[in-house]
């Protein structure tokens, strides 16, 4: 069988009937919400496997791959959207995914660099599986959490908090605090491999462009189970020691080729992980404070949605390299738009049905239970928050969608650029430049997709627009 090409479905029945694969799913799957892959998609969500037979049922049903939240619940089966989420969390797991498309070989130094930073911290029970395609994930077992945090070292806002209830917000801190711990070796390491060009960005190096540890953490986020199949490469989601990351090769994880001797996410020691909880909180409110002082000055501005919407010609070119439908990072382009619609001045039956056109230009569609989710949850807020600026890290230049047209270099958000464009002040009032330079700069090369007429300002979305355009 070639790598990717799909095994007769007699042969995946009969890897998941195996006594062994029934027992390591349904221990994982206590207190988890499932997500089934069927050969058509994903099945209806929530699902459980409580018994045995519950998942003997699904393998029946079709079933070729398994997914489970991080999320502990009372009953993930009483799971309602993003309604009564924060009732039903009990806790979650930490798990880390490494993602590497451009060397496996990569893929392993990256997983050994994320379990020395995770037991530098005191965790000495680091779970380690292959994800089944192209790296790995690394689980902390949520018993190795505190139930609270508590004492002077803890930052005030967190302070007494239950650690379920600041979910998705603390396991995203610790991915951070992490991917900032490891940023520069992990540039080395890039570099080593000869992937240096592949990791630049407009602001720099960004090692994560090319071995990616991920941290687009949401709610009821999944991760592929142990012992699952991957339906894509057809491997085994190989539970494996941390040690044996290097000798690891894909072939030990064909589906006739394993042994059922490591288990995932099972060994703990309670408190082990609480060093690291701190140190990324401390993380994580120095970004709180960041917001709420960004948020009074927004608020000092006495900003006010516009009576008439702004016309799309006079949205930022980065809303419309959004707007052309993304590969990665989906779910912050969600974000971005909804908030920037609704802050230029669009009414939410027009948000909506400009989202549902978006998300049918994406690669890969998102769920349509999260977009309604995301939709449900902007439509409660009270004020309208526009969307992040342009600088903010994790958004539109990790994004590689920021276009930086003459305008957009010169405002702090695209709100800003559609008020302006909408004013018919694109100048800025800047004040006078110290060299005594007039500012008046060389009019932008445009380049014109030569099938629907649309203008870019830089060279490497035209690209990307006309190639989509031509199909």
């Amino acid at each position: 069988m070639g790598e990717g090409e799909k095994p007769q479905d007699w042969k995946i029945r009969q890897y998941y009937q195996q006594e062994e694969v029934s027992e390591h799913i349904t221990s994982v799957a206590e207190y988890r919400e499932i997500a089934p892959t069927y050969p058509n998609g994903y099945g209806k969500r929530p699902d459980a496997i409580n018994f045995p037979g519950d998942f003997s049922q699904l393998v029946e049903d079709g079933a070729v791959a398994l997914h489970s939240s991080v999320e502990r619940w009372k009953n993930p089966l009483l799971i309602d959207n993003v309604n009564n989420l924060d009732d039903l969390r009990e806790g979650w797991d930490f798990v880390i995914d490494i993602d590497c498309d451009h060397s496996f070989e990569l893929a392993k130094d990256t997983a050994e660099l994320v379990v020395r930073e995770l037991r530098e911290h005191g965790i000495e029970n680091v779970s380690v599986k292959f994800s089944g395609n192209r790296g790995f994930h690394i689980g902390v077992r949520w018993e190795a959490f505190p139930d609270t945090l508590e004492g002077e070292d803890v930052p005030e806002i967190f302070r007494g908090e239950n650690v379920a209830s600041l979910y998705p917000k603390l396991p995203r801190g610790i991915i951070e605090y992490i991917r900032d711990n490891l940023e520069n070796e992990m540039k080395d390491l890039v570099r080593e491999y000869g992937f240096e060009e592949d990791m630049k960005v407009d602001t720099g190096w960004d090692p994560y462009q090319v071995a990616d540890i991920e941290n687009d953490w949401g709610q009821r986020h999944l991760f592929r189970m142990p012992y699952s199949l991957h339906d894509g490469s057809w491997l085994v989601s190989l539970p494996i020691q941390p040690s044996q990351i290097q000798d690891f090769e894909k072939s030990d994880a064909q589906m006739d080729s394993i042994d059922f001797e490591t288990t995932f996410l099972e060994e703990y020691e309670e408190g082990e992980a609480t060093n690291l909880l701190l140190q990324a909180a401390e993380n994580v409110a120095e970004e709180e404070r960041k917001k709420q002082a960004r948020r009074k000055e927004r608020a000092e501005k006495d900003f006010d949605r516009p009576d008439d919407a702004i016309p799309e010609e006079h949205w930022p070119p980065t809303i419309h390299n959004i707007l052309d439908g993304l590969e990665d990072g989906r779910k912050r382009g969600l974000f971005i738009l909804i908030n920037f619609l609704r802050t230029v001045g669009y009414s939410w039956e027009e948000i909506e049905s400009r989202i549902w056109e978006w998300n049918e230009e994406n690669d890969q569609a998102l769920r349509e239970s999260y977009v309604r989710g995301q939709l449900n949850w902007h439509r409660d807020r009270e004020e309208d928050v526009p969307p992040p600026n342009y600088d903010a890290k994790g958004y539109y230049k990790d994004m590689q969608v920021y276009e930086g047209d003459s305008l957009e270099e010169r405002v702090p958000n695209p709100v800003s650029y559609a008020f302006r464009k909408a004013k018919g002040d694109d100048s800025l009032d800047i004040g006078n430049s110290s060299d005594g330079e007039s500012g008046d700069d060389e009019e932008d090369e445009v380049f014109e997709c030569p099938y629907c007429g649309k203008e870019y300002q830089m060279e490497h979305y035209y690209k990307k627009h006309v190639q989509k355009c031509f199909g």
